[in-house]
């Protein structure tokens, strides 16, 4: 018996087979994908970057800051049912932060609420969208002067009011030194700042309003300044002082120096440094008035210094080096009781270079009085002093020939001539008045 056999043939892969490799393929694909997204691959912004597109104001420069490099930007914005888009910029190489200045009306943007939409990628798979509800606004607020001082010194204290017709920050600008205004309510903002004496142009100012979006309108003003001369003084400094006063101020910092190179040490890298650190803290000021009228003078003392005296130190015949002296030095008998000037919270007390063991209160509204060289504290920080309240004893701690006080007075950091503070009449003509005003 015969028999046959069929030879069988390769048989192609059926449609069924392709479909289920397509789906194995698929899923792979998702899969990785969905690895690579949980692994951190696509760019992420800031929220301070997204924050600070919600505000658009006519003009600004915007940095977006990412975890990770991209290559290409794009911003869009909605207005009703009109999207466009207003910036774009494609990044030869990848970057982690890049900014880029919007011209609110030059991409048609109108005034009012918009959506703000910021697309970032950094290639395949790597891309990104965030949408931010914005408000656009173009209008920078309108500013008018209402009163100031009318005559300050060279200096002296300066007052001054100002209305605005939205919230704002209003600051003045007097040379490269800014000094904030306060809100008091009805759209009107005061402060206080001081003529600074080494301003080049002290009778020249800005003031600058900056409202929420961050539109700015600025008002120029220029001041009559009272004619001011200062006294100068001639000091020897001799050996005895540096080795009793200078070398333990500096302790092993004085170590291996010179007595001249001491004395200039303290006298002006340490003068420096301390004026920057009053400084600091003077502008840490409650936005509101704490005084009440005159201040107080050292109870039965005598004024052996006063404001802006020039000093011309000499050693060995030679003049070495100079400062000048920013406030009142009252002298009274040994560890005299030290009253506060005028009601405020004490801001600092503790060892400040020059001035020694040192209290300062501040009074509001950028006022604060400072007091040095004392032997002993008695108030701690954020105590609530009043008029006349004891708050230390006079004494020698730091760059003092002798007990004394050094009393000065703080506008936004920067020390102005007590004696204007010490007079009822003055406070109540240029202070009082100007921040009554309407």
């Amino acid at each position: 018996m015969k028999y046959s056999y069929k030879t069988h043939e390769k048989r192609k892969p059926s449609l069924v087979r392709h479909i289920r490799r397509l789906a194995l393929l698929a899923l792979v694909f998702i899969m990785f994908y969905t690895l690579f997204m949980f692994a951190g691959g696509r760019p992420q912004v800031s929220e301070e970057s997204l924050k600070a597109l919600s505000l658009i104001p006519a003009e600004k420069t915007y940095q977006i800051i990412l975890d990770k490099p991209v290559r290409e930007i794009r911003l869009y914005a909605q207005q009703g049912q009109e999207k466009r888009e207003v910036y774009v910029a494609k990044l030869s190489s990848p970057s982690k932060e890049f900014s880029f200045k919007l011209k609110a009306r030059d991409t048609g943007l109108k005034d009012g609420e918009a959506v703000i939409t910021l697309e970032v990628s950094s290639g395949f798979l790597s891309k990104r969208s965030y949408s931010v509800k914005a408000v656009v606004d173009t209008v920078p607020p309108k500013l008018s002067l209402i009163s100031h001082t009318s005559m300050p010194s060279l200096g002296g204290s300066c007052a001054i009011k100002v209305r605005v017709d939205e919230e704002a920050q209003v600051s003045i600008l007097q040379g490269n030194n800014s000094y904030s205004l306060y809100p008091m309510g009805g759209g009107y903002y005061a402060g206080l700042f001081p003529i600074r004496l080494d301003s080049p142009n002290p009778a020249s100012l800005t003031v600058v309003a900056t409202d929420k979006a961050g539109n700015s309108s600025s008002l120029s003003v220029s001041l009559k300044l009272k004619p001011t001369k200062f006294r100068e003084d001639k000091i020897n400094i001799e050996d005895s002082f540096i080795s009793r006063v200078i070398y333990p101020l500096l302790g092993e910092e004085g170590k291996g120096l010179s007595p001249l190179e001491a004395f200039r040490r303290v006298n002006e890298e340490w003068r420096a440094k301390d004026i920057k650190g009053v400084e600091q803290i003077g502008k840490r000021s409650e936005p509101r008035v704490l005084w009440e009228g005159a201040f107080l003078q050292l109870p039965n003392s005598k004024v052996f210094a006063t404001y802006g005296d020039i000093r011309h130190y000499y050693y060995e015949g030679q003049k070495v080096s100079e400062s000048r002296h920013m406030g009142f030095d009252f002298a009274s008998v040994e560890r005299a009781e030290v009253p506060a000037g005028n009601s405020g919270v004490v801001v600092f007390t503790g060892q400040l270079g020059i001035y020694g063991n040192t209290a300062i209160i501040d009074h509001g509204f950028g006022l604060m009085s400072l007091y040095g060289h004392l032997s002993e504290i008695k108030v701690k920080e954020g105590q609530f002093v009043r008029k006349g309240e004891t708050i230390g004893r006079t004494g020698t701690s730091g760059l003092a020939l002798g007990d004394h006080l050094h009393f000065g007075i703080l506008l936004q950091g920067y020390e102005v001539n007590p004696i204007e503070w010490l007079d009822p009449k003055w406070i109540k003509n240029n202070v009082e008045s100007v921040l009554e005003a309407k």
